[in-house]
């Protein structure tokens, strides 16, 4: 029974740290096309 309860708060700590890491990375990706976006906005402006 004890190892039941291991096998699942272990599986339940890998879940959040997945979870976890899958929103750092969205954000991440956001960041880089907002950096795209404005590197493009402001060459489009210099015209």
């Amino acid at each position: 029974m004890e190892i039941l309860v291991l096998v699942l708060l272990f599986a339940g700590l890998f879940a959040i740290y997945d979870a976890i890491r899958k929103v750092n990375n969205n954000i991440l990706e956001q960041t880089e096309e907002l950096k795209k976006i404005r590197e493009g906005l402001k060459e489009h402006s210099k015209k």
